[in-house]
């Protein structure tokens, strides 16, 4: 994987911002163009960018997968595949569950299984275009019509499956299929090393193979206070084991207890005195620093802004004092 850093437009963009900001992103020397499943469909957001790039390498950094079927998905990638000439990678997330509920109407029970069989899945319909036949029965999806196939490949290299994940269930379910794990910005050094590493290595010795590589996304900002407000909106009980795994077990009591009471200001002062510094995140002025730091325990990482507390004006204003700093990277 490039030692350059990706980027990751902001996830409020429209298709024409996303395309000049994806022409700017290769112009800067990003080694990768990620885009978000926030706002608006990854999927074209991704076909934007692939128009207006060369060399970069273009993904979703993720795709909700189960609010879409793994054959619509496999059939978004694939033409992507093709329209990018092969620089298409599709990454892949669950959502976490009352999200998954209140935003698309939907329950996906047992996520973590239910993710190795839609990636098995999807690959099951790229075989299937390329021989012109086959069918898929899983545990959670069955897939038998390939009349519908797109027509083969042209010969471009395997279309990459990035899994993110935050517990270790799904961590190791990505160590065992996926091609990268796509880890979330709300991580330290220490959660990574100590959890996410070996649940993917455990994942990826039930394959008898080697562990897929990992990226980052370091979330920069102007300031330490607007990235603990973008933080604050991931202290949920089901991430709060980043925070105990990584010594900060009474933050995270003092956080959500905040949070319950209504206190995001006050949550978010904890996170900013003592949680910011560890977990995926820089100012501005600190880049070059941070990115340093994070190498050495990720293998690739992407630049990405807030989303809380800033319209879509300040997002792309800052991300292109992003590109600027990466320039004089």
């Amino acid at each position: 994987m490039s030692a350059r850093p990706g980027v990751g437009l902001p996830g409020s963009v429209t298709m024409r911002e996303a395309e000049q900001l994806a022409a700017e992103s290769e112009n800067a020397g990003a080694s990768g163009v990620w885009v978000s499943d926030v706002r608006r469909e990854p999927y074209l957001l991704s076909a934007a960018a692939l128009r207006v790039t060369t060399r970069v390498t273009v993904g979703t950094d993720v795709a909700v997968a189960f609010s879409r079927s793994p054959a619509a998905t496999a059939q978004a990638a694939w033409d992507l595949a093709g329209y990018g000439n092969g620089r298409f990678v599709l990454g892949l997330g669950s959502q976490v569950g009352p999200t998954l509920l209140s935003r698309f109407g939907l329950e996906a029970d047992r996520p973590a299984a239910r993710m190795r069989d839609y990636v098995l899945a999807v690959r099951s319909c790229w075989d299937a275009y390329r021989k012109g036949h086959g069918r898929y029965e899983g545990e959670f999806y069955a897939i038998r019509q390939p009349v519908f196939s797109p027509g083969s490949d042209e010969g471009w290299p395997a279309i990459p499956i990035y899994v993110a994940g935050v517990n270790p269930v799904m961590t190791a379910v990505a160590g065992e299929i996926a091609d990268g794990f796509a880890a979330h910005t709300f991580c330290t050094p220490t959660y990574l090393d100590r959890i996410i590493r070996p649940a993917l290595a455990h994942g990826a010795a039930r394959a008898k193979r080697g562990a897929p590589p990992v990226l980052i996304p370091l979330v920069v900002g102007r300031d330490r206070t607007s990235l603990a407000l973008q933080m604050t909106t991931y202290t949920v009980p089901a991430y709060r084991r980043v925070l105990d795994e990584s010594g900060l077990r009474e933050e995270a009591d003092a956080i959500l207890a905040a949070l319950a009471d209504r206190r995001r200001t006050e949550a978010a002062r904890i996170v900013e005195e003592r949680c910011l510094d560890q977990l995926g995140v820089a100012v501005l002025d600190e880049l070059a620093e941070r990115v340093r730091l994070w190498r050495a325990h990720a293998d690739a990482i992407g630049l990405t802004v807030p989303w809380y507390g800033l319209d879509r004006t300040a997002q792309v204003a800052l991300f292109r004092d992003v590109l600027r700093a990466l320039e004089r990277m």
